[in-house]
């Protein structure tokens, strides 16, 4: 006779764990059973898939969603903030007094003057790329408005020079071969044309790189094309947007100078064009960090 089957315990009937009493956790030498709303808080984080996958993705680094930033329309919303404007209305007030006052002593001092109006608009447009330099890093880490320029360490006469300089050659590396062809040839055929296509295309990569390497090693090529090659879908993207913003910049400039509004006005428009531009470049790099692996 096979032996009996022993009975099973309302535990098991029912499928449900006894309690412990404090004894028995003390016994069995048992972690006390956490309560409160934490305990609540991490039950429900650990059981809800799309915690785990939000987790998952922080963890590994991995690229950030798309709607992070925010839309195409979020790129002309970002200057839009106290921080923003206020910054542009101070560089538009800023070139406006150096032109004035450049004109003024260039009448007065002459060859003095002229090279103090010089040294004054030098300043005024490093100043213009330091903080465009600083919205693309911004952008670059998530920022979605235009950031106040009090969290950033005060430029000294190196650093807007420095800066000056790596963006320049962020153009002149991309764009030599046309402007060469252009001096030489003397005409704007085809080749002009597909000369400027292919600078076209590597600029914005390049101006990226520049903005946030330090030192010449940011316009090496071999990352240029590697990072180019790594996100050519999304970059192809990031050409168009730049292509769009291209449109509306003509279009406002073709206004402009049929409209007669005041040079300081003009300034703000263009500033706050330029501020979206450095936006769509950090945005990028905020979207697709995973895939460049720059390590920043």
């Amino acid at each position: 006779m096979a032996p009996a089957a022993p009975a099973c315990s309302p535990s098991e009937e029912t499928g449900v764990i006894p309690k412990l009493s404090a004894r028995d956790e003390a016994f069995l030498d048992l972690p006390p059973e956490p309560s409160g709303p934490k305990a609540h808080d991490t039950a429900n984080a650990t059981s809800d898939p799309n915690t785990q996958d939000v987790a998952e993705t922080a963890e590994e680094g991995s690229e950030a969603p798309v709607g992070a930033t925010g839309g195409f329309a979020g790129v002309f919303v970002y200057p839009a903030n106290l921080d923003g404007l206020g910054q542009i209305v101070v560089l538009a007030l800023s070139w406006w007094l150096v032109g004035l006052f450049g004109g003024l002593l260039g009448s007065l001092a002459r060859a003095y003057g002229s090279l103090l109006a010089l040294l004054g608009q030098g300043m005024v447009a490093g100043y213009i790329v330091f903080f465009v330099g600083y919205c693309i890093y911004d952008s670059s880490q998530g920022g979605r408005r235009a950031p106040p320029v009090s969290l950033a360490h005060t430029p000294d006469l190196s650093d807007l020079v420095s800066q000056l300089l790596l963006l320049v050659a962020a153009v002149a590396i991309c764009l030599w071969p046309v402007a060469v062809y252009r001096g030489v040839a003397g005409r704007a055929d085809a080749w002009f044309w597909v000369l400027g296509a292919v600078g076209a295309f590597f600029l914005p990569m390049s101006l990226l790189t520049a903005a946030l390497f330090d030192g010449i090693d940011a316009l090496n090529p071999v990352l240029i094309v590697r990072s180019i090659a790594v996100t050519l879908p999304a970059y192809v993207g990031l050409l168009v947007e730049f292509g769009l913003l291209s449109g509306v910049f003509l279009g406002v400039r073709w206004t402009l100078m049929r409209v007669p509004v005041p040079q300081v006005l003009s300034t703000v428009i263009y500033l706050y064009l330029l501020l979206m531009g450095a936006h769509l470049l950090g945005r990028f790099y905020w979207r697709h960090k995973g895939k460049l692996g720059w390590g920043l």
